[in-house]
């Protein structure tokens, strides 16, 4: 992957660099890349003995000439924002001002030099000898200017225009607009890069990574040579393929460690990204894959299995951000992606991140893009409203989809709060709490689906009532869906914690003639109950001093219920 060095640094003319990429795909990586392989070392300017060491065996160094002109010839600036993440603005502040003290420290040596003057070195010196200095939140100022004076610095210090690399720029934004101290981050991180990036002198290029392009937060306005490389950028393949594993790469990978024969596993579960017009897999998943299995090759008794990296990953939790607010006609195209089809929306090329609480269902589907939950068809783009194809890539996102859903169902306090009214009713025997609960419930979060692929319409409020059912666990000792009992299968079952010995069975039905009578409807389910003797071997045991048995007719947003105690 090293002639991206090249692609960036000489190919490239522009003099800030934006690259957009999702998390997990390397964007760090190649940050330090770029940083070990331009840096120069300040103690013996022009020994390039380190670069030599690390890059001897890459393809960047068969390129004699590039090496000669780039390799190790610049002063380096390279910090993380990601650390910015503070649930307030005190916090987050704090934590900026502790990465500043440090990126001065790097540059050390300036301290001493002679070719700074006394006012700048006193400069120097705040930042450099005072951590509570920066970190004082009256000293924003300083704060705000201290990325540019490091720049004029290691200028004047070097007399090499010096390289500016950040990575995770739009994390502490992001933090602050959830967190509600938008307006005073943005004060800080427009000036603080925006005095280093716009018109400066002693830049000699920038490039900056995260995972969107902040639009209205002044960051790049004004920014007459800036190249943004997003995902939905075509065109530009030397770049586009520089982040990510081609399907080429992802060969080799499996091959070097003998799990060939395993790449269509790997491709359905890691594979679908596309990159401009380039088909790109997750290195992260590719890598956790190998690194997991290839001791297993040959070994007997040894599973070896795709497992599920991306999901435990920390990023950007947009689906449970917008849950509640999502229409049911969206809900809809939620369930299309799961069913493994695609939707047609428009995609913005740039968020305001202070915006995002407005819930636009336009920001959602963007950020599921820019964030790795959905990908896009390189021909489907209509330049008319800038509106693509997207769908869900691989099976791993589709299962992170389902996990973000259930966590929701989990930790939504309005959901939490009806969810215990409808356990307690199913409990108690209480068919008219049951179904004005779940009509509550249905109303705002009809959202909430089975998610197998093509779920047949009773599967829809099945995989609903699960999920509710699933986030009780104060209420529910025990919890089983399509459970063998009888001489069937039983929709859901579940025993209550706090009231020994009581169970309650659930019969699902569903219409979508609402004109017919759904309480008729979820009687004939108490009939199945009684005909197929699902609740028998629970009357038979001693142990078991109720059993609560229901009926449940769904149609759209409203239920009907039919209680029965057989026990």
């Amino acid at each position: 992957k090293t002639p991206f060095i090249k692609t960036v640094f000489k190919e490239n003319k522009a003099d800030v660099m934006l690259i957009i990429r999702p998390r997990r795909f390397g964007k760090t990586l190649t940050m330090s890349t770029f940083y070990d392989f331009l840096s120069l070392d300040p103690e013996n300017p022009g020994d390039v003995s380190r670069q030599e060491k690390w890059f001897k065996d890459t393809k960047i160094f068969e390129d004699k000439e590039f090496c000669r002109e780039y390799m190790g010839k610049f002063p380096v600036i390279f910090i993380s924002l990601k650390a910015v993440s503070g649930n307030d603005f005190i916090g987050a502040y704090e934590q900026f001002g502790s990465i500043v003290f440090n990126m001065y420290n790097s540059f050390r040596y300036l301290a001493d030099s002679s070719k700074l003057s006394d006012t700048e070195l006193r400069s120097f010196k705040d930042v450099a000898d005072n951590e509570d200095f920066i970190c004082d939140i009256r000293n924003k100022n300083k704060m705000k200017n201290s990325l540019s004076n490091l720049l004029m610095f290691l200028y004047k210090h070097h007399g090499v225009k010096p390289v500016l690399l950040i990575d995770e720029y739009d994390v502490p934004i992001a933090k602050a607009a959830h967190n509600d101290y938008y307006r005073e981050m943005i004060d800080i991180i427009s000036q603080f890069l925006g005095n280093a990036l716009k018109t400066n002198l002693y830049l000699g290029r920038a490039v900056l990574t995260g995972c969107l392009r902040a639009a209205k937060e002044s960051i790049f306005t004004g920014l007459n040579n800036l190249k943004i490389c997003s995902v939905l950028d075509t065109g530009k393949d030397d770049i586009s393929q520089g982040i990510g594993f081609t399907e080429k790469e992802t060969g080799e990978v499996l091959s070097y460690y003998g799990l060939t024969d395993y790449y269509e596993e790997v491709r359905n579960n890691y594979d679908g990204y596309y990159f401009g017009s380039n088909h790109m897999y997750c290195p992260w998943d590719v890598m956790s894959f190998c690194d997991d299995n290839y001791k297993k090759v040959g070994m007997e008794n040894k599973t070896i299995t795709a497992d599920n990296y991306w999901i435990n990953t920390s990023g950007n939790d947009v689906i449970e951000e917008f849950m509640g607010f999502i229409e049911p006609e969206d809900v809809d195209k939620m369930q299309d992606l799961m069913d493994g089809k695609s939707i047609t929306t428009e995609v913005r090329t740039s968020l305001c991140y202070g915006d995002l609480k407005e819930h636009d269902i336009t920001d959602f589907w963007t950020l599921l893009l820019y964030t790795g939950y959905l990908t896009f068809d390189p021909q489907s783009r209509s330049p008319e409203n800038d509106s693509y194809s997207l769908y869900i890539p691989n099976e791993e996102i589709r299962k992170c989809f389902k996990s973000k859903i259930l966590n929701f169902l989990k930790n939504n306090s309005v959901m939490k709060n009806n969810t215990g009214k409808l356990v307690k009713g199913l409990f108690e025997g209480d068919a008219e709490t049951v179904e004005n609960s779940l009509n509550g419930l249905l109303e705002k979060y009809v959202s909430i689906r089975d998610f197998s692929v093509n779920a047949p319409k009773e599967n829809y409020y099945h995989g609903f009532i699960n999920g509710l059912l699933v986030g009780s666990t104060s209420l529910i000792e025990e919890q089983r869906s399509n459970f063998e009992s009888g001489n069937g299968y039983i929709d859901l079952i579940i025993k209550s914690l706090k009231s020994r010995g009581i169970i309650v069975i659930l019969e699902l039905k569903q219409t979508s003639n609402e004109n017919e009578d759904k309480v008729l409807i979820a009687e004939e389910a108490i009939e199945q109950i009684l005909q197929k003797k699902y609740a028998d071997p629970y009357i038979k045991r001693n142990d078991i001093k109720a059993v609560i048995t229901y009926g449940i007719c769904f149609c759209k947003k409203e239920c009907g219920v039919a209680y029965k105690k057989l026990k």
